[in-house]
């Protein structure tokens, strides 16, 4: 009887200890997964579709975007509580640069030791729009550097950011994103690297497939409603007459128009290069002078998908396609 019980009590005290073990083990496993988590920040789309494909396949990584509900004018975009607290937290804060991420400047005061990645470090950067929202003309063949003098309105330096739209400049972001992985994730180095050598391939391949556009296009007068455009069209060395930086919430005095509408008439302008988003002020102008509206994306939110830049690059080059002599 004695024995029996015995035999009870063994087999009972073993099973709770295996019990206890595969608990332990399970939720410890979960424990070390999520405690060990590298938590990489985005500022905004198009560097976390970067940094997406760059850490492809990189364990113990999770990559957030910081703005990713917005689809505004990101020079006017506030940190929110939430956006502080993610940041609190963040191991590493990847942006554009170039100006694009004023708020940016409020999170490296609050939060020391927080380190960035700027991806438009050292790079040549085209001259812009005063981020006010005030419409003046602007050369896409004027270009500034970075940290160096720009052009100068109410004594505000400007200089447009939206670099991404020309695919020389997407490919050193991707290095300068690349470059500043591998030294916060040294472990994860050879699979970085060997994500950028696959990612630089297909926006190299893309850019190839469209050289033939620069021949048809060189000297083509324009008229753009998105800073983003600019640098679409300087590799293509088309002729930037006159760029508006507008957003959904703008709006265009009868003035300005007109003032548009002589450009136009001057440089002999058949084409307008808007965004979907503005796209009835720049309908209205056509309207009114005959011209034609091309709608492209400048990639400012999209799907989540590693190839969404690719998609939206070539449907662009797509839409440029149909401007004739």
């Amino acid at each position: 009887m004695l024995k029996r019980k015995i035999i009870i009590v063994f087999v009972t005290m073993f099973s709770f200890s295996l019990v206890s073990y595969m608990l332990i083990a399970a939720f410890g496993r979960r424990g070390n997964v999520y405690g060990e988590e590298k938590k990489i920040v985005t500022s905004f789309y198009p560097v976390y579709l970067i940094t997406e494909n760059l850490l492809e396949g990189v364990e113990g990584v999770r990559v957030l975007n910081l703005t990713e509900n917005h689809t505004g004018c990101l020079h006017d975009y506030q940190l929110t509580t939430k956006d502080m607290l993610l940041l609190e937290t963040a191991n590493l804060l990847v942006i554009n640069g170039g100006g694009m991420e004023l708020f940016v400047e409020q999170a490296v005061k609050k939060l020391a030791g927080l380190v960035i990645i700027d991806s438009c470090e050292g790079m040549e950067l085209l001259a812009g729009e005063s981020h006010d929202h005030h419409h003046g003309s602007s050369n896409a063949q004027s270009a500034v550097s970075t940290g160096q003098e720009g052009e100068e309105i109410a004594g505000e330096v400007v200089e447009n950011g939206h670099v991404w739209m020309d695919m020389e400049r997407y490919c050193e972001q991707i290095h300068t994103i690349a470059a500043g992985l591998c030294r916060a994730l040294p472990e994860d180095k050879e699979q970085i690297e060997a994500n950028e050598f696959a990612y630089l391939e297909k926006v190299v391949a893309l850019s190839s497939e469209y050289e033939d556009l620069k021949e048809s296009l060189s000297e083509v007068p324009v008229i753009t409603f998105h800073d983003a455009f600019v640098y679409l069209c300087d590799p293509l060395n088309m002729e930037v007459v006159h760029t508006l930086d507008l957003d959904a919430d703008s709006a265009l005095s009868a003035g300005e128009i007109a003032l548009i509408e002589d450009e136009i008439f001057l440089h002999g302008v058949r084409y307008l290069l808007a965004d979907p988003e503005n796209g009835e002020i720049a309908g209205q102008i056509a309207a009114e002078s005959g011209c034609e509206v091309l709608y492209l994306d400048p990639l400012t939110s999209g799907r989540e998908e590693l190839n969404a830049y690719l998609s939206g690059m070539q449907a662009n080059f797509d839409q440029l396609k149909q401007i004739s002599r």
